[in-house]
């Protein structure tokens, strides 16, 4: 069953009418969009000269008031500006309620106001599309996954298997210096979570990323890394000298 959308802002005329329209065209029919207004008023002609400029559809847009949607269901309702925030009590059986802040373009002179406004939409709808596009059921929130990423060893473990895919229980106890068998409980915790998966090649025992892990941990997981370059330097630098010491001379 395809999930419902809905982006609201003030007057329906700019911000939600590219919002909607580039969500149906990257979302390739797999939800029901819709857009509104707490005051709308005309749709802005800069928003059909965008779209146009980047071969996106404009066909069914229409500025409405939220009021003519608030009786209807939506499974994530999305609001693009503080005022219409606050209508979000409107559909409070929705499964998500989000708030992008986008200021107005229209206020703003020529086309680039509407230019960046685009694109601005097309990073957060395409990080959402994403993160949402899948009905995998999530091994636990973010709470949990949050307090096993609390804990220094558990996030190096983490983060080596990230980097390198695929590590041994004997690999991660050279490189971070620490016991067999606190090493093994870090990865069984991780592994019953639905983390980590095992696979086993001769008498070894290798650990990756779980095949079947929601694109948001995935995601969460290689932002920590990237976002920190040199969380497991000494670590890297000392697994491949031990991979170094491996090959045949």
């Amino acid at each position: 069953m395809k999930k419902r959308l809905l982006f609201l802002c003030t007057g329906n005329s700019a911000r939600s009418q590219l919002a909607e329209a580039l969500f149906r065209h990257l979302c390739n029919d797999s939800f029901i969009v819709a857009s509104a207004g707490t005051a709308p008023s005309e749709i802005d002609p800069r928003v059909f000269e965008v779209l146009k400029a980047n071969a996106v559809g404009s066909q069914g847009l229409k500025s409405q008031s939220v009021e003519q949607l608030q009786y209807e269901h939506f499974d994530y309702v999305i609001t693009l500006c503080d005022k219409a925030n606050h209508e979000c009590a409107l559909f409070s059986d929705s499964q998500a309620l989000i708030h992008w802040d986008f200021s107005d373009p229209k206020y703003l002179p020529g086309i680039q106001p509407f230019i960046d406004t685009f694109n601005g939409l097309k990073a957060r709808i395409s990080l959402f599309l994403m993160l949402n596009g899948q009905e995998a059921a999530d091994p636990f929130g973010p709470v949990e996954l949050f307090k096993i990423m609390s804990d220094p060893l558990r996030l190096k473990v983490l983060m080596l298997i990230e980097d390198e895919q695929s590590l041994s229980v004997g690999d991660l106890v050279n490189v971070l210096e620490v016991s067999q068998p606190k090493v093994s409980r870090h990865l069984a915790l991780l592994r019953d979570g639905g983390i980590l998966q095992v696979k086993k090649q001769g008498l070894w025992v290798f650990y990756s990323l779980s095949e079947h892990l929601p694109a948001w941990i995935r995601h969460t997981l290689a932002t920590v890394r990237n976002g920190n370059p040199g969380i497991i330097n000494r670590e890297k630098i000392k697994l491949h000298q031990i991979a170094d010491r491996k090959q045949p001379q």
